[in-house]
């Protein structure tokens, strides 16, 4: 503000002209240094530069120095300065001072000590994204993991539900066929007291005919439950560790009532719990965390490659960021763009009997492409603003009216003809 105010006041011209002549020689001063910047680079990486530019920039620096420097040397100074800036497009100075380090100009190692933390900008910048990244791996394996175990206990207790659901079936089909038999058995034989006692007691019937295959299939059956009841109690630590992180909501066994459900209704509120769990972690986290991901992989390759080539700058440093900002958007809108509609969630009931909402993962590879697609669309951000803007043209995209021939209708879209001329005849023959 204090340079705005000099211009517009009046009783200080003699200041205004003095903060002009100093502005404009530590203007000249940083130019000038700039320019050996940029003639160390040329002279590293080989780029020629003609003899008359070096020898204008090396008599406007000597000269500077001399306080002798003329308008004449500071023309041919600015000319000298645009032909090698354009001889080493596409290295800036910018890009030279971010990956510049000054500490090799300090000599003694007490200098070298002192100016330690004038890191290179370049440095600093890859120091940073190496820890975002480092950060995003550690925070995705670890929720891979967590998610993994609790898809697991899910899809095995859905599994032992099923297995239990058909060993009891079983088990009723094989006592009701062999209570059948025995009771026409018995009705074949001529002793009818005999017959009304069987028929009296069923039970007994049930007990004294038990077939070996009855006792296997109640030992399989003991065997199911002891498995699921197992693994029911492992998905109640597990979703007692999601619930100990979002402690500010309280959850359903958590409340008064819960004390009062049966114990199988108990198991069904931490059942479907985990799978709403499951599918949010799915849809929105993994997929945020794989396009963060990809977005830092990407920065992480290219960042080397602009170090070396000289032309890392703030511009660059700025792009990475809002690359790594935009991976995860993209990663979460890949999500919703190819993720399948909502399925169905499970319950300890039946097999049969389901609420249309949510869909059980599994353990295999296939079920993972929403993810991969998730990082590949962090990695390039590109690709799924391509797929955005083709479906928004083809939404957008007004279609083509085909006109008849003959058809006095779309006036506006034919084109004009010309008319033809009147068939005029020829006088002579005009009766």
């Amino acid at each position: 503000m204090g340079i705005f105010n000099n211009w517009f006041s009046s009783d200080k011209s003699g200041d205004n002209s003095i903060s002009d002549q100093s502005t404009n020689s530590s203007i000249l001063a940083s130019s000038i240094a700039n320019s050996q910047l940029l003639l160390m680079t040329a002279a590293e990486r080989g780029i020629e530069v003609t003899e008359d530019v070096i020898r204008a920039i090396v008599d406007s620096q000597d000269a500077y120095h001399n306080n002798s420097i003329g308008p004449e040397q500071i023309v041919s100074f600015w000319h000298a300065y645009e032909a090698l800036t354009n001889s080493l497009y596409p290295i800036t100075i910018g890009s030279i001072k971010a990956t510049f380090d000054s500490r090799q100009l300090n000599k003694g190692i007490f200098r070298f000590l002192l100016g330690k933390m004038s890191i290179p900008f370049s440095r600093k910048c890859a120091f940073t994204y190496k820890l975002v990244s480092s950060i995003t791996l550690i925070m995705l394996i670890v929720l891979q993991i967590f998610w993994s175990i609790g898809n697991t206990l899910v899809t095995d207790i859905k599994k032992q539900t099923d297995h239990l659901s058909k060993l009891e079936e079983l088990i009723r089909t094989t006592e009701i066929s062999g209570l059948r038999k025995r009771l026409s058995g018995a009705s074949s034989d001529s002793n009818n007291s005999r017959l009304r006692t069987a028929s009296a007691t069923p039970s007994g019937i049930r007990t004294t005919t038990k077939s070996r295959k009855v006792t296997d299939l109640d030992n399989q059956l003991r065997q199911y439950l002891s498995w699921r009841d197992a693994e029911m109690e492992q998905l109640k630590n597990w979703n007692t560790a999601w619930s100990n992180i979002i402690f500010f909501i309280k959850q359903s066994w958590e409340k008064q009532y819960y004390s009062t459900l049966s114990s199988q209704s108990q198991d069904h509120v931490h059942f479907v719990a985990a799978q709403y769990v499951l599918d949010a972690i799915y849809r929105y986290l993994l997929p945020t965390l794989y396009g963060l991901l990809g977005a830092t992989f990407y920065v992480l390759r290219q960042l080397p490659k602009d170090i070396e080539g000289l032309t890392f700058s703030m511009n660059s440093q700025i792009d990475y960021s809002l690359r790594i900002t935009q991976g995860p958007l993209a990663g979460i809108m890949a999500s919703f763009l190819f993720t399948d509609g909502p399925a169905k969630i499970h319950t300890l009931i039946s097999s049969d009997q389901t609420a249309a909402t949510i869909k059980l993962g599994s353990s295999t590879l296939s079920n993972f492409s929403p993810l991969a697609l998730a990082f590949l669309a962090g990695y390039s951000v590109e690709l799924i603003f391509k797929v955005i803007d083709k479906v928004i043209s083809a939404a957008t995209s007004k279609p083509t009216i085909a006109i008849r021939p003959g058809s006095t209708s779309h006036k506006a879209t034919t084109a004009p003809t010309t008319p033809e001329p009147p068939n005029v005849q020829n006088p002579s023959t005009i009766p």
